[in-house]
């Protein structure tokens, strides 16, 4: 008997083998669904900074290796954002799976506020202790660069608190069930995103653009777009389990509700902003390198993310 033989009789012993066929079924119409737009959706939250990028590559490598250099803290600070977004879902997830709309209503509320006032104080932290931030990050990079990564950075942490609201209402919408909702906004904040920074960096007609400036700039106004579009979503109910009036927010916040969503976040937030943390330490590294190592390496991570985001979206 044959090597192969013995392998196919041993597989067909399995219990597995006997379910194969309600598997491929399982897969297919239960997580496929699910999977493919928190894929897609992923995959829009990473390409904001990649197009970004993309965008300023005609103003010279300077500009590719400034945005580089400071989207890659800006990463760490969103992967914490993020995380707590997925503790989020969990308790909505869990809330409704008890029909219990109410909880679920108040633990989406509340994160969004708590996250809100968090990426309030973050945003004005790096403003106004960018410069040293920059320094740590790029070492001994060209001053150019430098110069540059500290005008972006400066601008896009001013985008903190939509990030933090499009990221904790578009868990809030995926415990709910509804994936395809956060996937139209990320869509559209994209699109948003190349258009108006394409617009303000090289202008139009007669209008010659702010230049490196626009991208910060752009950026920002996208995710406030789609900020608004969020809390739009969730004010009117579209879906019934989550409706969140906008004089709600202004309730008390209930701390049992908060731990829950924290308890499950903040541990899953450390891990995110250790692996952010390490791609940022290997930034640093590379920064005295020269202007294009730093493009070629932030390049290189952003392509690595983007082969890791199936395995997160089946996660």
């Amino acid at each position: 008997m044959s090597v192969t033989t013995t392998v196919r009789q041993a597989i067909a012993r399995t219990p597995w083998y006997k379910k194969r066929k309600s598997y491929r079924v399982l897969f297919w119409r239960e997580i496929t669904p699910l999977a493919v737009p928190i894929l897609l959706e992923n995959t829009c939250v990473l390409l904001m900074g990649v197009l970004s990028t993309f965008l300023v590559s005609w103003l010279g490598k300077e500009a590719m290796a400034g945005v580089g250099l400071a989207d890659s803290f800006n990463m760490v600070v969103l992967s914490f954002f993020a995380a707590v977004d997925l503790g989020t879902t969990v308790v909505v997830a869990f809330s409704l799976g008890k029909r219990d709309r109410k909880r679920a209503r108040a633990a989406a509320r509340q994160s969004l506020v708590l996250m809100t006032i968090v990426s309030i104080l973050l945003a004005a932290l790096v403003h106004v202790t960018g410069e040293y931030i920059i320094n740590v990050v790029a070492g001994d990079a060209a001053p150019q660069v430098k110069a540059l990564a500290l005008v972006y950075l400066q601008l896009t942490a001013w985008s903190y608190p939509a990030a933090a609201i499009a990221l904790i209402g578009s868990g809030a919408l995926r415990g709910a069930g509804n994936t395809k909702i956060p996937l139209l906004i990320n869509g559209g904040m994209n699109i948003l995103n190349i258009v108006i920074s394409g617009f303000l960096i090289y202008g139009l007609f007669s209008w010659d653009g702010l230049g490196f400036i626009g991208a910060g700039l752009g950026l920002t106004i996208s995710r406030y777009i789609g900020a608004i579009a969020i809390l739009y979503v969730l004010m009117i109910g579209f879906n019934p389990a989550l409706r969140i009036s906008l004089k709600s927010y202004f309730s008390p916040l209930k701390l049992n509700i908060l731990w829950e969503v924290l308890g499950i976040g903040l541990p899953a937030s450390i891990e995110s902003v250790l692996f952010n943390g390490g791609k940022l330490l290997t930034q640093m590294f590379v920064a005295g390198m020269g202007t294009n190592v730093i493009a070629g390496n932030f390049i290189a991570f952003s392509v690595a993310a983007l082969i890791n985001l199936p395995g997160n979206a089946l996660g």
